[in-house]
């Protein structure tokens, strides 16, 4: 291939990336963005590496250009991490309880069921979130020997979707359907972890290509929260990164504080390299202390989410 051909290609290349980093960090116009959002790193670091390839080919003005435009949209991305992890506020002295919390969508047919009961009773974990449900009915009865308590799925069926476990008492619950789809996919209780007083919450939201309905199920889960006082503690599938538009404005409007930082939970096979869509955040008086993916999915399609969180008293 001449130069002057490679060129032409590489400055094609540049063009569909331009349109991408112009989607990314643009108004809210078509459905899908906020999953553009949250490969944003991915997709800077593809694009640094045509960068490199448009000055090897000796297109450097064009390759300039291209490296402004990457900078810049890692920029904005990374000033809304920062952003976000300024709001991880130091508490005095040492938490007075300690909640380890398991957030995991375990993918409706999967057949390892009986293995995921195992890792939740050998995490230790006080609470427990599952997304996708239907495959852990098999095991409720077995599970329940550890986690007595127990919110969603109440019925088997299409709607069943979001659980919570617990090894403390529930109180206050609530599982609400959310809207558009009127899917069983919120779980609102109230439990005391070593005497400290927590609400937990539990949520899967839909994929961001579905037109505004991930907007309007947070827009729903958010004046849920707005009614909560006290510690708590959100985590779900969000299928979005915190620093996705649509999941950092919810986070800034209900006050909600980030993990300290976001491991990577999907897609599988890119492990520590793959994109944070599901996601744990706090409020009030509990702050996670450390957060970790899964090693091992147990045949679903995404990494559960395992966290300890220190509950502060007032």
């Amino acid at each position: 291939m001449k130069s002057a051909e490679l060129r032409g290609l590489l400055s094609g290349l540049a063009l569909v990336g331009i349109a991408a980093l112009v989607a990314i960090d643009g108004p809210q116009l078509v459905p899908g963005q906020d999953l553009l959002q949250s490969l944003r790193f991915h997709i800077a670091a593809l694009l640094i590496g045509l960068v490199v390839l448009l000055f090897a080919s000796r297109a450097r003005w064009r390759g300039l250009l291209m490296l402004v435009l990457v900078g810049a949209s890692l920029g904005q991305g990374a000033l809304v991490v920062y952003r976000q992890q300024e709001t991880r506020a130091v508490f005095a002295g040492d938490p007075v309880a300690t909640a380890r919390v398991l957030s995991f969508n375990v993918l409706a047919y999967n057949q390892r069921g009986g293995d995921i009961a195992d890792f939740m009773i050998e995490s230790a974990a006080d609470i427990v979130f599952i997304m996708e449900s239907r495959a852990m009915l098999p095991q409720l009865d077995r599970l329940a020997s550890v986690f007595p308590y127990r919110a969603g799925c109440d019925q088997a069926g299409d709607n069943c979707d979001t659980m919570l476990f617990s090894r403390t008492p529930l109180s206050d619950v609530r599982v609400v359907a959310l809207q558009p789809f009127e899917r069983l996919r919120l779980v609102i209780a109230t439990t005391s972890i070593d005497g400290q007083e927590v609400t937990v919450v539990g949520t899967h939201l839909s994929k961001p290509y579905f037109d505004e309905s991930a907007w309007i199920e947070l827009q729903h889960i958010g004046r849920a929260l707005n009614t909560i006082e006290g510690p708590l503690i959100l985590a779900g599938d969000f299928n979005a990164a915190a620093w996705s538009d649509l999941v950092a404005r919810f986070a800034a409007d209900t006050q909600l504080v980030p993990p300290p930082y976001y491991p990577a939970t999907w897609p599988i096979r890119f492990g520590a390299l793959g994109v944070p869509i599901d996601n744990m955040f706090t409020r009030g008086g509990a702050r996670i202390e450390a957060i970790e993916a899964m090693d091992d999915p147990l045949g679903s399609n995404h990494r559960g989410l395992l966290a300890t969180v220190g509950l502060y008293a007032d």
